[in-house]
């Protein structure tokens, strides 16, 4: 693909990184220094943080787990009080999901953003003016999402000020929201911060780099460095922030309440941390994996072949996956509109 009006490149091998596209252009001595402008990042948004999107087709978040199916239907299962996991008959087919403590957020096709459940701070009521949205997250009781134009808008609870977005903050790439934090990937692989961060789950380490995958849990952060490092920070407690010394590269990583799990290039899944109810306990036949999600004290990973497995609690029914289910296991080719 070749982004209209500028001598840039972009090839499907290499739309799994977002900082890519970055290092490219800076190669490019002819290419201006301000070449990530909101205009330009229009143009290349949607196909901008393929790897999040392909995360966010699996959503843990507490006691209920959100997946969507290979035909771009959603289904959810688990606890049900305020209606998470009762999506619209008419939702459609959808892109992007993203599971919280008792609402969920899906990203259809089209664009446009449905939230459905606990709406008590406002987190389910979506803002007319916000356009083409090309990722979501969604945290204990707040959203936020990313435009086509890579702009971070925030809505819901903001007693900590994880909705006040950074007025300098510029084109966004993804967005991860935590228990009561938000972290946003600039355009730039830069990753920012801002909410509560009593246990440093918002001190991005200043050596960190660009980065190419991140994780939000309940109070930590879980940043993959461009060269697949693994680095945690925040509360430690039961060694979520351990990171393994022979992990190796990592791919994905997804962050629960106290604990942590990391998909390898090679496709292993590695969890650490709280183990209380065995969501660190990877099944032994469990074979390569795609995405990985962490809930409350469960965990549910897409395996290559789209097939979701889920372990760990369940009290709710949040890892009994519907037989049969089969999630969508791998982006669509680059002559597909790519929602993040």
């Amino acid at each position: 693909m070749r982004l209209p009006g500028h001598d840039l490149h972009v090839f499907e091998r290499d739309l799994h990184h977002v900082c890519w596209i970055v290092v490219n252009s800076r190669k490019q001595e002819h290419v201006a220094a301000d070449v990530f402008t909101p205009a330009l990042m229009n143009e290349i948004m949607p196909y901008l943080a393929v790897r999040f999107r392909s995360q966010s087709t699996v959503a843990s978040r507490c006691d209920h787990t959100c997946a969507l199916k290979d035909n771009g239907s959603l289904v959810c299962f688990g606890r049900d009080v305020c209606g998470q996991c009762t999506a619209p008959p008419d939702l459609g087919p959808v892109t992007a999901v993203a599971a919280a403590l008792d609402h969920t957020c899906a990203l259809r096709a089209d664009g446009q953003l449905v939230c459905f459940g606990d709406n008590r701070f406002g987190q389910c009521e979506v803002p007319a003016s916000l356009g083409h949205i090309v990722a979501v997250a969604a945290g204990c009781g707040h959203t936020c999402v990313v435009n086509a134009e890579g702009e971070l808008v925030c809505f819901g609870d903001n007693r900590f000020g994880q909705c006040q977005v950074p007025s300098a903050l510029g084109p966004v790439a993804a967005v991860v929201a935590g228990w009561y934090h938000t972290c946003a990937l600039k355009a730039d692989g830069q990753l920012v911060c801002f909410g509560f961060n009593d246990e440093g789950q918002c001190d991005v380490p200043a050596d960190l780099g660009p980065v190419i995958a991140v994780a939000a849990g309940w109070y930590h952060t879980c940043a993959v460095k461009a060269d697949g490092e693994l680095v945690c920070f925040g509360s430690n407690d039961y060694g979520r922030c351990d990171v393994p010394r022979n992990l190796g590269a990592v791919k994905a990583v997804a962050a629960g309440e106290e604990h942590t799990c990391a998909v390898t290039t090679a496709g292993q899944l590695v969890c650490f941390g709280n183990n209380s109810s065995s969501q660190c306990d990877v099944p032994p036949d469990l074979g390569p994996v795609e995405f990985v999600a962490a809930g409350y004290l469960h965990t549910c990973a897409v395996k290559t072949a789209g097939e979701l497995v889920c372990f760990g609690d369940n009290m709710f029914g949040q890892s009994d996956v519907p037989v049969g289910l089969r999630c969508v296991a791998a982006p669509p080719p680059c002559r597909v509109r790519k929602q993040s």
